[in-house]
């Protein structure tokens, strides 16, 4: 079924929160017209995906945030090299800030729905039923980043007010429970692939997500030392077979193809009026006739050859990195630029690295980087290789090849010829197929929304050793120039800080409670 949501229009009713701060203006409707119709429910909902496709969260600062100290990537943009980008973020930095507040935006619309819609019964039940499962959904979502990156914070599940707007620190364990509870009653509540209207989550969205949580509580651990791998397998194979590969990886990052495809599992919508700032993000300064984009987020150098080295025939590195781009000039002529792995010299804004190619402005003539792309942060690829790390840990790799190979398949075919690599895997010890997995994850998911969070979740030795490491040793850098940046060995970037406007507002969290080594 589908119906046509545009998500984006902000609605002047709902609740806009500073740090955890609650402001009405100007006052919305009352609660018992809003949520007395399916309709009034839904403009309600779409309070929430506005929300959650901001500026200030996934239509740009999640990205700055979670990819620049992924330590993965780097940027045009000078102020980063020296902050972020070498893991020197302050509780003042914009990015930090704004992902913490944006999220509690969401929070409080989501709560607003569970609420009011817990008191009532509509007409149509069913509908009820799937709206409150994606005020869940979004719920958990967001308390799931949240946790992940900031580790406990405050949990507010209820509509405040203003004698309980200010709540201490969480523990991340709370905060866990809480998650697994969201996505537990949005499996439940949602409908299923078949009837779920296009760009909603279905049920099986949840259960990809609780999984995902139960691989994170895993940690680094085997499944002998814990049930979460378990519990993570019970949740993802609930997943297998309700979605389906696209036939072309390459068509995943068209404009054209990329939007509610057979893969997608849930996707922050966008348009040209509402437009999500992929094409400014990720094309080069400079790279469209209007002169529009910003080139802020590109890959390190490692991502391109740890890729290559690998798979050289692989279509997916064609799709993924952008080596040869037309700049547009000042006097108004146009330049072939070629940057790496063509250039190799360091210090080059424009040429020293490689675009990511999923997310480049496709039509480089136009004058905006307006675009109707929607961001797919969790796709059944996704879902086939968490399934391939589950079964491994659980019983060893003999029946988890079937799983990744599915997606080396796809993008052995996602060429005009057909590629012979990545070919199919085999022969591999637990210990093998485990540390090949979690590059796979990179090879297939690079720029997603992924890096920092598959990458941490093995705990700080994991990522010091296949990230910091990797990084720092090697041979295609020179850290004596401006643009290649070494990263500090520190453990405090596991996390980022509490936001200093949450300490300086919330009298609930002082500068005690802030993360280690702030």
């Amino acid at each position: 079924m589908k119906r046509n949501y545009i998500i984006y229009t902000l609605l002047s009713f709902l609740m806009t929160w500073s740090a955890c701060t609650m402001e009405e203006e100007p006052k919305f409707p009352a609660a018992d017209n809003l949520f007395s119709s399916v309709e009034g429910a839904n403009t309600v909902l779409n309070g929430c995906y506005s929300a959650i496709a901001d500026f200030n969260y996934y239509g740009a600062d999640f990205m700055h945030l979670t990819y620049f100290s992924s330590g993965l990537y780097t940027s045009n943009r000078d102020a980063s090299l020296n902050d972020i980008l070498i893991f020197q973020q302050t509780p003042s930095l914009n990015f930090v800030e704004n992902v913490w507040k944006s999220s509690y935006r969401v929070i409080a619309r989501a709560n607003d729905i569970i609420d009011n819609l817990s008191l009532v019964e509509l007409a149509d039940v069913d509908e009820q039923n799937n709206i409150l499962g994606q005020a869940y959904f979004l719920r958990g979502l967001t308390y799931f980043n949240l946790v992940r990156i900031y580790g406990g914070v405050p949990l507010i599940t209820k509509t405040v007010t203003f004698e309980t707007i200010n709540q201490p620190r969480a523990s991340s364990d709370a905060v866990y429970e809480q998650v697994i509870t969201d996505f537990g009653m949005a499996a439940s509540l949602l409908k299923d692939t078949d009837s779920q209207y296009d760009g909603r989550p279905a049920a099986p969205a949840a259960n990809m997500l609780l999984a995902k949580v139960y691989m994170t509580l895993a940690g680094n651990k085997t499944a002998g030392e814990t049930d979460y791998w378990q519990k993570a397998y019970d949740e993802a194979i609930k997943v297998y077979g309700k979605y389906s590969l696209v036939a072309d990886y390459r068509t995943l990052w068209n404009e054209t193809t990329s939007n509610i495809t057979s893969e997608s599992v849930f996707e922050i919508m966008g348009n040209e009026e509402n437009t999500l700032r992929l094409h400014q993000l990720f094309t080069a300064s400079n790279g469209n006739a209007g002169r529009s984009v910003w080139g802020r987020i590109k890959p390190n150098i490692e991502c391109y050859d740890l890729h290559a080295d690998k798979y050289a025939d692989d279509p997916r590195i064609a799709a993924t990195f952008k080596s040869e781009w037309v700049k547009y000039l000042a006097n108004g002529n146009t330049q072939i630029i070629k940057s790496y792995p063509f250039f190799t010299k360091r210090n080059n804004k424009d040429k020293s690295y490689p675009w990511l190619n999923k997310y480049y402005i496709n039509d480089h003539t136009k004058m905006n980087y307006n675009t109707n792309m929607n961001f797919v942060p969790f796709r059944y690829a996704d879902v086939l290789l968490m399934l391939a790390e589950i079964e491994n840990e659980l019983n060893g790799p003999d029946n988890a090849y079937a799983y990744v190979n599915e997606v080396l398949a796809r993008a052995r075919a996602s060429a005009d010829v057909a590629a012979v690599e990545p070919a199919d895997w085999t022969g591999m010890t637990q210990e093998e197929f485990r540390a090949a997995i979690m590059m796979e994850y990179r090879y297939e998911l690079l720029g997603e929304g992924h890096e920092w969070f598959n990458d941490r979740r093995r705990g700080y030795e994991y990522f010091k050793t296949n990230v910091v490491d990797v990084h720092n040793n090697h041979p295609g850098y020179d850290f004596n120039v401006q643009r290649d940046v070494e990263l500090p060995d520190n453990s405090r970037n596991m996390l980022m800080p509490i936001p200093q406007s949450e300490i300086t507002a919330n009298p609930n969290i002082s500068a005690a409670d802030q993360n280690p080594g702030y």
